[in-house]
This record gives structure tokens, sequence and C-alpha cells, in this order.
């Protein structure tokens, strides 16, 4: 029996079963969860179990993408290059690049670039189609986006970035990471807020997040597309800016089931008999990559295209991808 993944239920809510085939049974017990599917409380246990070896992995990582800090695109008191500008009037002698000003009749002065930090906000999904995988040699979708919240966090805190961990409770203030332990203080919050985790998606507060900030939101982008474009909508009167790691298992991707298969709920207790063949999986293909091109859309006209990330992929590809988008200068 093949693990109902949230993604069908919410991109086919009507679907039809098999020709012929009796209705399938529903889920028994509130605690129902299908083959390859794991609890909240679970997921964390197993995630602090191996603790020391994730943040070691996290840090690693996030070494590879490499320590340039992305460009703030101003002039300031930094130590990295800007432009050359004019001289005005009553310019200070060692403030004149002599070397350039020789190449002409004109006096240059060469100017730096800002190095006033950002407010950067990581939120993590931890609703149950987060931990679902399709295959035993794959990790959960939770379990990748922990690892890619703490690589993201230590390469930004190695930049000087400001980072706060947005919590899920709407009573707990942002978590101010500081300090040489600042990514294990990060690490026990995630595993606190993944173990009290609603099965259901949801999406930050956005009272809890600075104006002018940027939020790096790991998760599976299967939210109504009414409640991310009004997420972004509020996010967009801060003057903040989202960027979504989409982390996905790659059976979302296709639907490689064949034959009479049984799906079972994984955020809810419904079941479906679908019969695997071509043809579904090209009905399927269509509204996924529909799904996908209004997320895209509705990312893009926010300021941040999403970075697509799957499980079965490098954690490094993903994270060097959000690195060159914030360089690109996809932040607020």
């Amino acid at each position: 029996m093949a693990a109902f993944p949230s993604f069908l239920s919410r991109l086919i809510p009507n679907a039809a079963r098999a020709p012929g085939a009796s209705r399938p049974a529903q889920a028994a017990g509130t605690g129902f969860l299908p083959r390859n599917a794991i609890t909240a409380t679970a997921l964390a246990d197993d995630l602090a179990g191996r603790l020391p070896a994730l943040l070691v992995a996290a840090e690693r990582i996030a070494h590879a993408v490499g320590q340039g800090s992305h460009a703030r695109r101003r002039a300031g008191q930094g130590d990295e290059f800007w432009q050359y500008r004019p001289a005005t009037q009553g310019e200070a002698a060692s403030a004149i690049d002599w070397r350039q000003s020789a190449r002409g009749d004109r006096a240059f002065v060469r100017e730096r670039e800002a190095q006033t930090p950002h407010t950067i906000c990581i939120w993590c999904d931890n609703s149950a189609s987060m931990r679902w995988h399709s295959e035993q040699g794959l990790p959960p979708k939770a379990e990748r986006a922990f690892v890619l919240a703490l690589a993201s966090a230590a390469m930004l805190l190695r930049q000087g970035e400001q980072i706060r961990l947005l919590a899920t409770n709407p009573t707990t203030p942002p978590l101010r990471l500081h300090g040489h332990r600042a990514l294990e203080q990060m690490a026990h919050a995630l595993l606190a807020a993944l173990r009290h985790a609603p099965d259901t998606p949801d999406l930050p507060l956005t009272a809890a997040i600075p104006a002018r900030s940027r939020v790096l939101l790991f998760g599976d982008g299967l939210y109504p597309p009414a409640q991310l474009e009004a997420f972004l909508r509020q996010l967009a009167t801060r003057q903040a800016t989202a960027t979504l790691v989409e982390t996905l298992d790659p059976a979302e991707t296709t639907l490689p089931y064949s034959g009479p298969t049984r799906f079972t709920g994984v955020e809810d207790d419904t079941a479906r008999l679908l019969y695997g063949s071509p043809t579904l999986q090209q009905d399927y293909a269509v509204i996924w990559q529909r799904h996908q091109a209004q997320l895209r859309a509705l990312c893009t006209a926010a300021g941040s295209p999403p970075v697509v990330h799957m499980t079965d992929q490098p954690s490094l590809t993903a994270l060097m991808a959000l690195h060159t988008v914030l360089a690109a200068g996809g932040r607020p």
C-alpha cells in the first residue's frame, strides 16, 4: 500500500477511483499515518539523536558554498569595492584613489560597499506532508528542510547577517540567533517546534516579521494559492520579501505508481484507490506543472523566485541556488 502524498489530495481533490473499484475503507483512528510517514515526535527524536552529525553536515554545506557576502549595492564603510566617483571640493587627500585619478585629468574617490547587516528570518514547515518520503532511502522532507535551514543560518551568520528563527506559536517571539552556539541553539528550537507541530500546513504570522527583512521559507509549497498570496501581500506591506525553498520528494513530480494503488491519508484520514496508468500520470503532470507555474508566478511577483530542491539531490545544490538568489538581488 503506497503512502498517500498530501500533494495528491490538494492537487486532485476529486480524484476518481479506478473503474469498478469498491470504495476504499477510511483510515481508522485519528493518529493513523500511512507507510513512509512519521509522527512529529518520532521525527524530532530521530533528529535529536543525530544532532551532532547534522550540525556538522550543515556547517560543511555552508562552508562549501563560500564565504562571500551577497551584495548590498550601496556605498558605505565595508571592505568590498563599490565604485569610483569624482572627488568633490574639499575632499580629503587620503580619500582619493591616486592610481585611478592618474589615468585622466580628474580626481576620483574609491567608494566601498556598505556592510549594514540584513535581518533574515527563517521558518520551517513541519506539517504532516513534510514528514513523508516515498522511499526508505530518501529523507523525509522535514529532515532535509531542517538541515537546509541550519546550513543557511550558518552561511548567513558567517556573512554577518542578523538571523531570527520564526516560531510556529503565535505567542512566541522570534528567536534571535547570535554567538558561537547560535546554530546549536537554533537546532534545539527547531526540534521543539517540530515536537508540537500541527498536521495541517500553515505559514508564519507576518506580525512577527520585522519590516524590510527577508524571510526564508523551508517547505513543500503545498499551500492553497489564496493563502500564499495573502501572506506575500502582507509581507509587501512591511517591505519584506520571502524566498521559498521548495523541498520536494521526487515522487511528487511524477506520480510513479502503476496498477491499482490505494493511497491513504497523511494530513487527513481520507483514502482513494487509483489505477496508475500513463494517462493518469500525464493528467497529473499537467496539474503539477500548473501548480508549479502558479507558485512561481506568485513568488516572483512578490520579489523572489522559489528555489526548488528535490530530496534525492545533494543539499549543497539547494544552498548554492539560494545563495545565487540572494546575490542576484532577490531581496528587499
